[in-house]
């Protein structure tokens, strides 16, 4: 659905400007595909500021609905003057993680259906899971397939084998992690809403950066 109604907006965009005539678009917008910028070249008059970006073309291989783009090594040059760079993150390998369990290339974590190979309590979900792609409704289908994962482990564990809410809150205690419970959050809410925080007057909180800095709220 949501690639659906992707694909509709840009179909009405695209038959409302062509209506027009050309001497009435004051802008256009084109949308180029297959293409992976790669570096950005200085303006030749002042360097400080961008003259254009090099980009890679790329093409799709693999299954339908499990293609990815691969370099061609074919690089196409794009006259610039400004350039927002909107193209989400590349996820990291978190210090200690197994070299087994993550992608390098792809920056994700190396999973099925959520559920983090090789383990049998961990689980991912997001760009970690499937790397930088899609939309909020995504998101929504990426989270429901990893708790579907969560929910078939869950099942499958046999009763009283485990000490519940128990025994995470004393194992929580044990390795003296710092817990953010439902009050400290409205503490912790509160001091980022605080006046003297705030910046401007129609700001509506100043959020913490720092977590060592927000838990000393807590």
């Amino acid at each position: 659905r949501p690639k659906v109604r992707i694909d509709k907006l840009l179909r009405d965009a695209a038959a409302k400007t062509s209506s027009r005539p050309e001497d009435e678009k004051e802008k256009q917008v084109r949308i180029r595909f297959l293409l992976n910028p790669v570096r950005f070249i200085p303006d030749s008059a002042d360097g400080s500021t961008v003259g254009s970006v090099i980009c890679e073309r790329t093409k799709l291989e693999g299954e339908t609905g499990n293609q990815v783009a691969v370099g061609t090594g074919v690089m196409e040059e794009i006259p610039s003057n400004l350039v927002l760079v909107s193209i989400g993150y590349k996820g990291l390998q978190l210090p200690g993680m197994d070299d087994a369990i993550f992608d390098e290339d792809r920056g994700v974590v190396k999973n099925s259906n959520g559920k983090v190979d090789g383990t049998s309590n961990l689980y991912v979900s997001g760009w970690l899971k499937r790397g930088p792609s899609g939309i909020i409704g995504t998101n929504i289908a990426c989270a429901k397939d990893t708790v579907s994962s969560i929910i078939n482990d869950l099942e499958a564990i046999p009763e009283n084998t485990v000490d519940g809410r128990s025994g995470l809150d004393a194992l929580l205690s044990e390795r003296n992690v710092q817990v953010v419970n439902w009050e400290s959050y409205q503490r912790i809410d509160a001091a980022e809403k605080d006046s003297s925080r705030l910046r401007t007057d129609g700001q509506p909180r100043e959020k913490f950066t720092s977590v060592n800095e927000m838990l000393n709220y807590r």
